[in-house]
């Protein structure tokens, strides 16, 4: 069982602090597959490179010559299972945010958040879409101080891994 809420990002302008001058944040590579799997121990390598050859962009931070922190983009589908849709010319799905925990609380998420929508768009992309676990209150508010809103709260069932369905539970204004 899943609870959780689709959130709308990237509405209402972002105020950020200027980054260090060491911080330099730009689009991924596959090149960069060794550098994600350095930031984040433990990622599947495939993964990574499948990502990229579909076409989802990846968006990160680095302090000099390393990355300190990464978010992807998919331009094409709301990845996330429980709630997978196609998405439309101008929308794109945020998903897999990861900081590296030596420079947590030096507000790289909201930075990394805030320069990856001016990115998209740029690309025609204005409507950005996430999903949070209902109870991890952390990400919310973190949603929450960047502008985002809450769309709707959903529950995802399965049972015996042959039956999934899932339930929108409440809609917000």
């Amino acid at each position: 069982m899943e609870l959780f809420i689709t959130v709308r990002e990237g509405e209402t302008p972002v105020v950020i602090a200027q980054p260090p001058e060491a911080f330099h944040l730009a689009f991924l590579t596959a090149e960069d597959v060794e550098d994600l799997i350095r930031l984040e121990p433990g990622t599947d390598r495939q993964q990574l490179i499948a990502w990229f050859r579909e076409g989802k962009l990846c968006y990160g931070v680095w302090d000099k010559s390393r990355l300190i922190a990464k978010m992807w983009f998919d331009l094409d589908t709301f990845n996330y299972p429980p709630n997978y849709r196609r998405l439309a010319a101008d929308e794109v799905y945020l998903y897999a945010a990861f900081a590296d925990p030596d420079y947590r609380g030096q507000g790289l998420a909201p930075l990394m958040r805030a320069a990856g929508y001016s990115s998209l768009r740029e690309m025609d992309r204005s409507k950005f879409y996430s999903y949070t676990d209902f109870f991890n209150t952390a990400a919310r508010h973190f949603k929450v101080k960047l502008g985002a809103r809450d769309e709707a709260l959903r529950l995802h069932l399965e049972l015996f891994g042959k039956w999934s369905k899932t339930f929108t539970l409440r809609r917000y204004g």
